[in-house]
Parts: C-alpha cells; sequence; structure tokens
C-alpha cells in the first residue's frame, strides 16, 4: 500500500497536453505569482496570497495536505490543494479533506479541460488512501466558478450545496480603550480542548484540535496570549482566539467592480461616521485578523456578544483593523452578530464533493449547523 501510494504522488497525469503534478518546495515561487497575479472575481475581487512561502503551513500535526499543479511551458497555469484533518460530522471524528485554494492563471482562462484532468489526478492521488468526506466553499458571487462546478460535467466530481455560509468583517477601532485582559495565567489548555472537542461535536465539519496542533501553530502566530474566555467560576462558558495570519496568509484587495469603485469615498466617509467597515484601497493587504478555535456553551449563548468585545479589543491593542468571523446563514450566534456589532458581510456557499466510490454524500449528514473553521479555509 505504502509503494502504490508512493508511485501514485510522484507520477504526473499522462492525459492531455498539460501535465499535473504533486508540488513540491520547487514550485513555491510560481504558485505563489500564480495566486498573485489571478484574483477570485466578484464585486470585489480579492487574491489569496502565501507569502513568503507557500507551504509555511503544511507539515502540521494532524493534517495532510495535497497541492496539485499544471505545468505549461515552465511556468504554473493551474493549483490546487486539498488538507485533510479530523473534523466532526454528525457528533463523530471524521477524516474530511477540505478542498481549496483552486486557481487557474488568466493565460488558459475557459480552459476548463484542464480543470478536468486536475480532478482526475486528483482523485488518483487520493484513491489509496480516502477520506471519508470532502467539501469546499465557492464565494456566491463567483457566478464563473459556481456554473462550471455546479453543473456535473463528465468527469468532474458532484457539488452537492449543503447550506450557505456568511463570513462577517468587524471594525475594531470602536474597541480600542476597552482592556483586552490576559488569560495566559489560567488558561489550561486540556480544559480548553476538552471544551472544543465538547462543543465542536454539535456541529458539522467543525475542527478538532490536538494538544499537538496547538503547540505547531505557535510557530504560525497562534500563541498562548491570543485566546480570550469568558467563565462562570471555574466552568468555561466561551473560548476564542485572535489569529493574524498575515505572517503567511494574506487577502489582498486587487479590484472593487466599477459602482463600487465610485462610491467608494463616500462609502468611506460614512463608514467614519456610523462605524461600519471601510473599503481599504486597492493594493492593500486586508489588516485583519480570524475569531478561531470558537466554542460556546449552548445555554449560554448570551456571553457570545462579550467574547467577541474581548477579542475586538485584543485587536485593537495589536493595530489589527477587523476582526473576522464566520458562520452558517442559519447559525443562530449569528443572529447575535448582528445585533450587536457594525460589519460587512460576504456570503458562500458550501457543497459535499464527491466522487462515484469516494466521499461521503450531503443526504448522510444529519440536521446539524455548519461550522467549518473560517481561519482553515
Amino acid at each position: 500500500m505504502e509503494g502504490t501510494t508512493l508511485d501514485r504522488k510522484l507520477m504526473t497525469a499522462r492525459t492531455g497536453r498539460i501535465p499535473f503534478a504533486l508540488a513540491t518546495q520547487a514550485d513555491d515561487a510560481d504558485i505563489r505569482r500564480l495566486l498573485r497575479e489571478n484574483p477570485m472575481p466578484g464585486q470585489i475581487a480579492l487574491t489569496l496570497e502565501r507569502e513568503p512561502d507557500y507551504f509555511a503551513d503544511a507539515g502540521l500535526p494532524g493534517t495532510v495536505k495535497q497541492t496539485i499543479v499544471a505545468n505549461e511551458g515552465g511556468r504554473v497555469v493551474c493549483v490546487g490543494s486539498c488538507a485533510t484533518r479530523e473534523r466532526f460530522v454528525n457528533g463523530q471524528p471524521y477524516h474530511v479533506g477540505y478542498l481549496g485554494g483552486l486557481r487557474l492563471d488568466a493565460r488558459v482562462t475557459g480552459r476548463y479541460d484542464i480543470l478536468r484532468r486536475g480532478y482526475e489526478f486528483f482523485r488518483e492521488l487520493q484513491t489509496d488512501n480516502p477520506a471519508d468526506f470532502y467539501f469546499t466553499s465557492i464565494a456566491a458571487d463567483n457566478a464563473p466558478a459556481r456554473k462550471f462546478l455546479e453543473r456535473g460535467l463528465p468527469g468532474m466530481p458532484a457539488y452537492e450545496f449543503i447550506g450557505e455560509f456568511v463570513t462577517a468583517v468587524l471594525p475594531v477601532k470602536n474597541y480600542a480603550s476597552i482592556r483586552a485582559g490576559l488569560e495566559t495565567d489560567n488558561l489550561d489548555f486540556n480544559e480548553l480542548l476538552e471544551c472544543l472537542d465538547k462543543h465542536g461535536r454539535d456541529y458539522q465539519f467543525a475542527a478538532r484540535w490536538s494538544a499537538k496542533e496547538l503547540s505547531a501553530l505557535q510557530s504560525l502566530n497562534l500563541k498562548a496570549d491570543n485566546f480570550r474566555i469568558v467563565r462562570d467560576g471555574g466552568r468555561i462558558l466561551a473560548c476564542a482566539a485572535l489569529w493574524d495570519q498575515r505572517t503567511f496568509k494574506q487577502t489582498v484587495i486587487r479590484s472593487y467592480a466599477p459602482w463600487l469603485a465610485t462610491a467608494r469615498p463616500v462609502v468611506n466617509f460614512a463608514a467614519g461616521i456610523i462605524g461600519t467597515p471601510r473599503l481599504p484601497s486597492v493594493g492593500s493587504t486586508l489588516a485583519h485578523a480570524f475569531l478561531s478555535h470558537f466554542a460556546v456553551v449552548p445555554e449560554k449563548m448570551d456571553v457570545l456578544h462579550e467574547l467577541v468585545v474581548k477579542l475586538c479589543a485584543l485587536a485593537a491593542e495589536r493595530g489589527i483593523e477587523f476582526l473576522t468571523l464566520g458562520f452558517a446563514a442559519n447559525d443562530p450566534r449569528l443572529a447575535i452578530i448582528r445585533a450587536h456589532f457594525k460589519r460587512r458581510e460576504y456570503r458562500s456557499r458550501i457543497y459535499i464533493v464527491r466522487w462515484p466510490n469516494m466521499g461521503g454524500a450531503a443526504h448522510q449528514l444529519n440536521d446539524r449547523v455548519l461550522q467549518p473553521e473560517l481561519a482553515l479555509l
């Protein structure tokens, strides 16, 4: 089995003119160039970049990340990845793969045959040790990607829509006068992991964290003093961390739709008055951090407001402009955020992805609310 898997990893796809291969460190610069030069379309066109090292978050304990690339004329023209780790499905831990980072170079726009061959190659890589489920997210206003992936074309996996996801971006400057406080003196990581594990089971695709992973993530700027906790006596009612990933992963504003570019000065002027998020300048890196490692006791949802205020205050202390957090559109916790915080919202769609005889199907999920870890998407 080991030898067969290794052989598959080392081969390149023989079908078609453009070969696919498993990416290595030698592809790093070309992958980063592809990500910089090819924004995701939408009302706000963004690039999700990985400077200075695309592979900075590879090799984390408990996660297997495979990135595949297509090369034409010595240039990477397509890239995509799958990160497989333990996530909760129907209340139990499963190995779940997240398909992300799919980008096609502008010079091969419309070459959907390249994408089909990429999916075929990825399936070959996964055949010997497949995940139990695969899922992905697509920006709701990315019409070209949705049209192609939802069509069920021959050679493509099935994309089964399972719910809408809302990313909320909160400005934090109004919380600069609030003392964020420290948690490091009384933060017990075993207690924290127990809380995350217990409440993660209530949601679909919530990450299952380990002590080894928390330790390893310190090198990616997730340290003990990033965590904030709300307690009732000795009991944790809610917990979360502020995770600033800009040292290895950046969101860069590349363009606005014409109408939005025209309206931007007015929008930003109004934002300064009413406290909503401004629209950053084109070419700027979004000065944001994620709310991650989040859990709250169901019968104490009212403490969510206190917890997010703590994280906003901490973000303001550290010179961060925005706190980014995400909830399923039908998650009651989203209503609490909407009731208490100024924000901008961006919608995406979550899909189960499956091939014949590989990957679980949407109908296998029960009615638990979706909660994929936004910081890992």
